[in-house]
């Protein structure tokens, strides 16, 4: 399959019955379903089954004789719901999903390169407001982050 490079900002509408329209330059990629989890930042990330198989495989790696990475493991399956996309183009958000997310009408989804994240317009508007304002140190620290791995190069 070839790489997924998801991309962009779409508005779409949360219906009432909690279904979601996927852009339609991404459906035909969600044509055996998806993979719904909540993620760390009060988003929802929407994987392709390819795109999961991967993100379990980051996710899950450890010695489950360890807690910490049986937790890990708790709270990725356990929260992870597989979802199906209809006719039109859409899936249907579980409500506790919907519930803990606080999605409901105006809704954001953010392209990811390799997943699409799902928000609250509202939330994502302040998020990204926050990534704005903190724009040029986020690149600074990319920058510092680089320099630091050439110089670790040079002297190895």
């Amino acid at each position: 399959m070839a790489t997924v490079d998801f991309t962009g900002e779409y508005e779409h509408r949360l219906d009432d019955r909690g279904r979601l329209a996927i852009p339609a330059g991404y459906r035909p990629l969600f044509e055996h379903g998806g993979y719904l989890l909540p993620g760390p930042d009060g988003q929802i990330e929407l994987y392709t089954p390819e795109g999961y198989n991967a993100e379990k495989q980051v996710r899950t790696v450890g010695d489950k004789l360890r807690p910490s990475a049986r937790r890990l493991a708790r709270s990725f399956f356990g929260r992870v719901r597989r979802v199906e996309i209809d006719r039109q183009g859409r899936i249907l958000i579980p409500p506790q999903m919907r519930d803990e997310r606080g999605l409901s009408g105006d809704t954001t989804i953010i392209g990811m390169g390799d997943y699409l994240e799902i928000w609250n317009s509202d939330a994502w508007h302040s998020e990204q407001s926050e990534i704005d304002e903190s724009y040029a140190e986020l690149l600074q620290g990319l920058a510092d982050s680089f320099e630091s791995t050439n110089q670790n190069e040079e002297s190895a």
